[in-house]
């Protein structure tokens, strides 16, 4: 499939703003049942971001802009649980994508729950798991393993639980009706796998969401209004899909997707550096769009990463379920 058609180009001259359309295409045209179930695994993964590179690098180019709607946006998001008050538990598959919204709405059918919503959520600035924990949840930068100790959760009246990877089981039960959070540690900790650094590491995840279903929305008490997201996503550098843009702007990032600059360093100017997205702030600055860092270390051979302020990396799935 290709993004380069007179109906995008159109979009991109329109002085409307791109963010709702982008979301649009990436859910109607891109990350489909229909292409997840006519495709291979591979094919599926491998075609879905030739076109999301195609979008970027035009988003780049000529609608850079683009990148603030993004920013602003994840911004403005609420609190996980101020988003749906009216959901009784929350299950966040720690970086999972918009590609695997089909598979989940798979698991979603074959286990007898309604779709109530199949939208998007947004990761925070920067796009890592201890910015989303600490701008939805508590209001603390830390890990979620420990999430089911912090008092910041169970003031607000909610049990969270924490599982290490795809089949780790836990009692899911609410003690006094609490609403629930279940946090897996699935999909994030297969990227750490050596196979992450293949395209075939997309078909070798999603075998292991059986058990993982099994062991999160399904031990889920019935009854519940049930949202499944995450706090991330994952960029895929495949062979071409990195940006064509120099990528000088890494430099200034110590080769990572973002950086926290600290007050004796100079921050980056955005007016001189349109590959950065900065935040005044935070003092942070993070890459824009698909344009690959270059670590050193074990880090430097995968091809799949987040941290930085691009569509895969920032937009993530947002479904609803409940109980037929």
């Amino acid at each position: 499939m290709s993004a380069l058609n007179g109906e995008i180009l159109l979009k991109w001259i329109s002085p409307e703003p791109r963010l709702p359309w982008l979301t649009a295409w990436l859910l109607n045209e891109v990350w489909t049942a229909k292409r997840f179930e006519a495709l291979t695994s591979e094919d599926y993964l491998v075609e879905g971001e030739r076109a999301v590179h195609e979008v970027e690098e035009m988003m780049a180019a000529s609608a850079d802009q683009t990148y603030d709607e993004l920013a602003s946006a994840s911004i403005q998001s609420p609190a996980l649980f101020d988003r749906a008050p009216e959901v009784s538990a929350v299950v966040v598959f720690d970086g999972a994508s918009l590609r695997e919204i089909p598979l989940l709405l798979a698991k979603a059918k074959e286990s007898g729950f309604r779709v109530v919503e199949r939208s998007y959520g947004l990761a925070t600035l920067p796009s890592t798991t201890t910015a989303f924990v600490g701008a939805r949840l508590i209001g603390k930068e830390i890990g979620p393993k420990t999430l089911p100790q912090r008092k910041e959760l169970k003031e607000k009246g909610v049990l969270a639980f924490y599982l290490d990877d795809a089949i780790s089981t836990q009692h899911i039960q609410p003690v006094n009706g609490e609403r629930l959070l279940v946090w897996s540690a699935f999909p994030d900790n297969t990227y750490k796998d050596s196979d992450a650094r293949f395209a075939r590491h997309f078909a070798d995840m999603k075998n292991l969401f059986d058990a993982a279903w099994r062991n999160t929305i399904m031990q889920i008490p019935r009854g519940r209004r049930i949202v499944i997201t995450s706090d991330h996503g994952y960029i895929f550098f495949g062979a071409g899909f990195d940006s064509t843009r120099p990528n000088d702007a890494c430099a200034l990032l110590d080769q990572d997707r973002h950086k926290y600059f600290r007050e004796d360093e100079t921050l980056p100017d955005a007016a001189t550096e349109p590959c950065l997205q900065v935040v005044p702030e935070k003092r942070l600055a993070m890459l824009r769009g698909r344009i690959k860092n270059r670590p050193r270390g074990p880090s430097s051979n995968k091809v799949y990463r987040h941290g930085g302020l691009s569509l895969m990396e920032m937009l993530t799935p947002w479904i609803v379920l409940e109980k037929e």
